[in-house]
């Protein structure tokens, strides 16, 4: 990959879009290559390399518009791509509302803040030690424990890219990227029954990653905390969300706070700017400059700077996700598009004493389906968990239901915990929620 060359590609694109005739213009440009690694049962089971390329064209014709993609970086071909798209531009419908942002949004490309999103290790990182930490992992959670008695595999994979974004207001700019993961999944069987669980770390860098002793434990644990699972009477209580499925929800949250939801009426949040929609002491932020996490970009899709947006303030709805399009469908202005790095920053108590704080309720580890609707917000999952009996985790419980409204779900968050991990580019601490309806036996 050669990261000049692309933005040398994407100058010449925006050239060639204004000598044809287009308005407006701009270009993205995506290329990387990846490595995966599996192993089951010490064996190696995938090796696989990938290497992609991909160029999204768009031309503006005063209010008409059209884009194209193409992998093909060749100058005629280019050319060609550019000539055709704004022919199908100056065919198409006019919409009002596209075009690009206005220019004094943008920055100096050229002045981008190093984020710490590539990691120079990963490149002469050998295959042999890949499999070698996958096995690591995979051999860790089957010595756990005599109870764990199969494997789904363990597995590492890591990923290089160049992303490249310039437009005819003058905006180019580049950036590098890496990531990586690890994982292991086993099969845990008891009494005739058997539950699978696992774990697996993500990150930028491979210092960043958990240590395959730490992944393989975390796995064995999740498929043996399962084992004698029951099922329970039909109730209402406090459901306790452990970070995963506080994350899961904080992230089904965000997708009605989409500018497209928004103007499209399509989201329980729709008028709800400036007014209380989760607890007080809820906050909730995207911060796409977090250096070295997951989610963070120094530009967002259309070129404009990333920041700091604090989506709810003590509870409080502060904005959406706007992009241009939704800003000016909405009457407002853009202010970076989707969600980078989201979290919901953290409170005082630990886990232990959230858990500790239910005398009888319900703490959730799974659930499945797809029973959210970012409409009118009900929420209706399958689910698994461990029940709480006087403030302790009592035993497994599956084959329930955990239902509510999205909002009252925030409405009533009761306490939230001080264990915020930034594992993915959607993170949350446990929560703890004060009724839930708990469908059982």
């Amino acid at each position: 990959m050669n990261r000049q060359k692309l933005e040398d590609v994407a100058a010449f694109v925006v050239r060639e879009a204004g000598r044809l005739g287009a308005s407006d213009c701009d270009i993205a440009i995506g290329e990387y290559e990846s490595v995966d690694t599996g192993v089951r049962l010490g064996e190696v089971e995938q090796l696989e390399g990938a290497q992609g390329r991909d160029l999204r064209f768009r031309a503006f014709v005063g209010q008409n518009s059209a884009t194209c993609n193409t992998s093909d970086f060749r100058r005629r071909s280019l050319t060609r791509m550019v000539r055709e798209t704004v022919a199908m531009a100056r065919a198409s419908q006019p919409d009002p509302f596209a075009g690009l942002p206005d220019r004094e949004l943008f920055v100096d490309g050229k002045s981008l803040p190093d984020l710490g999103l590539a990691d120079s290790s990963l490149t002469g990182l050998s295959v042999d030690r890949k499999i070698e930490l996958a096995r690591e992992a995979e051999a860790v959670a089957r010595a756990a424990d005599s109870r764990i008695t199969n494997s789904r595999g363990g597995g590492f994979s890591d990923r290089r890219g160049v992303t490249v974004y310039a437009n005819s207001h003058g905006f180019l700019g580049s950036y590098e990227g890496t990531s990586c993961s690890l994982h292991a999944t086993v099969i845990a069987s008891a009494d005739g029954r058997m539950h699978v669980g696992g774990w697996g770390s993500s990150s930028r860098t491979l210092a960043g990653l958990e240590a395959p002793t730490s992944v393989g434990k975390t796995a064995a644990e999740h498929a043996l905390r399962q084992l004698g699972a029951r099922k329970v009477a039909s109730q209402a209580v406090p459901v306790v969300f452990d970070q995963q499925m506080a994350s899961r929800l904080l992230a089904q949250f965000a997708s009605a706070a989409s500018g497209a939801a928004i103007y499209r009426k399509a989201s329980f949040l729709l008028g709800k700017l400036g007014q209380l929609v989760a607890a007080k002491g809820v906050n909730i932020v995207d911060d796409g400059r977090l250096p070295g996490a997951l989610g963070s970009r120094p530009f967002d899709s259309e070129g404009l700077p990333t920041s700091r947006r604090s989506i709810i303030t003590d509870g409080v709805l502060k904005q959406y996700f706007l992009d241009s399009y939704a800003a000016r469908k909405l009457g407002t202005k853009p202010n970076g598009g989707g969600a980078t790095n989201l979290f919901m920053e953290p409170g005082t108590a630990t886990p232990e004493e959230i858990i500790a704080s239910v005398a009888n309720g319900l703490y959730l580890t799974s659930v499945s389906g797809p029973g959210f609707n970012a409409v009118t917000g009900d929420y209706s999952l399958g689910a698994s968990g461990i029940w709480i009996d006087n403030g302790r985790l009592a035993y497994p419980v599956e084959e329930i239901t955990v239902a509510s409204n999205v909002l009252e779900m925030f409405a009533s968050i009761e306490a939230i915990g001080n264990d915020l991990v930034f594992r993915s580019s959607v993170n949350a601490p446990t929560i703890r929620i004060a009724k839930m309806t708990v469908a059982g036996s």
